[in-house]
């Protein structure tokens, strides 16, 4: 007798035990899965349990029809939890989370021994995300609070599963070193004003490649056009010459200085169009070293000699750019405890002994010792955030609409060396 044949379109969940053990697998996921913005998890998880039970009588109609409900929850869920963050600037594509196609997990799901083990693989994140999604589960939470962890497991998400790499939190001001889901070292950060939306640290994946050392510092157009241009129509070029300033003739790498008296200074003080620098010392912004990761906005990590800010409570102080408590101590962990080199150049890159990931975030919601931690929204980001999880709410289930609650006589359903920064 030939083989009944395979529907490629719907996976296997009724016809032995591995295929009942993902399917009361994936239902115990969407049960919980409100915590995570997936509204219709509950729905489903109860309407694959009835699907379930109706096929459990040996009506082939019935199981055809369970098959074909689970294997839509399955792909809405997998769709939902792997959809783009929005709001992350990506400045490497090493740095972006792997997606998965309906069609590529449908086909996995034929091809692999373990359809359980397929369904864990899927939908597991990361343990950042695990942490934070089991210590929301087992905490009474306000509609505000809810909508916070909602929103930070949006953007937690982005991180990856296992290795090593960088996450900032800009709403805590906080920079934690992470290996294989395991916090090894953290420090205090200062991110950009929250009184200035223009100076907003933005979110960003991207991977550290190398270390700047006794770096410029590249003046940003609103401080030249402010602070700057003040400074020199009060006090002529000695301003430029006693703090350290260089003008060029550009942002290029290799751009000529050119003579500060020859600029029309007035001019500047209106446009800010004008490009300057500062030379490494005690006082330039940059501290010691920096460390600059591709991104559209130019932002980096970089010391400072600005230590008094670390004692603060609210640290959001810079112009966007994020500044380490403890620079070097992040470098001998970039650099893997091999020793920083001493450097006497002049911005000085070295290419570090191994690329790492690092992740800007926003995250006003933690877990920390299975306890959730609340941060302020200072940037008002989480609306934004919510409002796109809502939208990828809307988009889920076309296939398990279809299918509604199963009945066992029903017909089963049918069905893409660095330029200056400026920050």
């Amino acid at each position: 007798m030939a083989p009944a044949p395979v529907n490629a379109e719907v996976l296997d969940w009724t016809s032995d035990a591995d295929g009942l053990a993902a399917a009361n697998h994936l239902i115990a996921l969407l049960e919980k899965a409100h915590i995570e913005g997936f509204t219709q998890g509950p729905v489903m998880a109860a309407q694959a349990r009835a699907a379930l039970a109706q096929a459990s009588l040996a009506n082939s109609v019935a199981a055809a029809n369970a098959n074909r409900y689970l294997t839509d929850a399955f792909l809405d869920y997998a769709e939902f939890l792997q959809a783009p963050v929005s709001s992350v600037l990506y400045g490497d594509d090493w740095a972006r989370p792997p997606r998965l196609s309906r069609s590529v997990i449908l086909r996995n799901g034929h091809a692999v021994p373990s359809l359980e083990a397929l369904v864990k693989r899927t939908t597991r994140i990361n343990p950042i995300y695990a942490a934070l999604k089991e210590a929301a589960l087992g905490a009474e939470l306000d509609a505000d609070a809810k909508n916070k962890v909602i929103a930070s497991l949006n953007r937690a998400r982005a991180f990856p599963d296992r290795g090593r790499f960088v996450l900032v939190d800009s709403a805590t001001q906080r920079l934690w070193m992470v290996e294989n889901g395991h916090v090894v070292d953290h420090m205090k950060v200062v991110v950009g004003k929250a009184e200035d939306p223009y100076l907003h640290t933005p979110e960003i994946s991207s991977v550290i490649y190398y270390s700047t050392h006794n770096p410029y510092w590249h003046v940003p157009k609103h401080l030249v056009r402010g602070y700057l241009a003040d400074g020199v129509l009060r006090e002529g070029v000695r301003y430029l010459e006693r703090n350290g300033y260089e003008v060029l003739a550009s942002l290029s790498e290799n751009a000529p200085v050119i003579d500060p008296s020859t600029v029309n200074w007035k001019e500047v003080k209106k446009t800010g169009n004008l490009a300057v620098r500062q030379l490494p010392s005690e006082s330039n912004s940059m501290g010691d070293i920096k460390f600059n990761f591709a991104n559209p906005e130019g932002i980096y990590l970089h010391d400072t000699p600005k230590k008094e800010y670390f004692g603060y409570t609210e640290r959001d102080l810079s112009n966007g750019c994020i500044r380490l408590e403890d620079a070097f101590r992040f470098a001998r962990w970039l650099w893997k405890g091999q020793g920083v080199p001493q450097v006497a150049e002049t911005e000085k890159h070295l290419v570090i002994p191994e690329p790492v990931p690092v992740f800007v975030s926003y995250l006003t919601a933690h877990a920390m010792d299975g306890q959730l931690v609340f941060a302020k929204d200072i940037y008002r980001r989480d609306a934004q955030t919510l409002a796109q999880v809502a939208a990828l709410n809307q988009r889920a289930g076309v296939g398990v609409q279809a299918a509604t609650a199963p009945q066992p006589a029903a017909q089963p359903a049918t069905q893409g060396a660095p330029a200056p920064t400026v920050r």
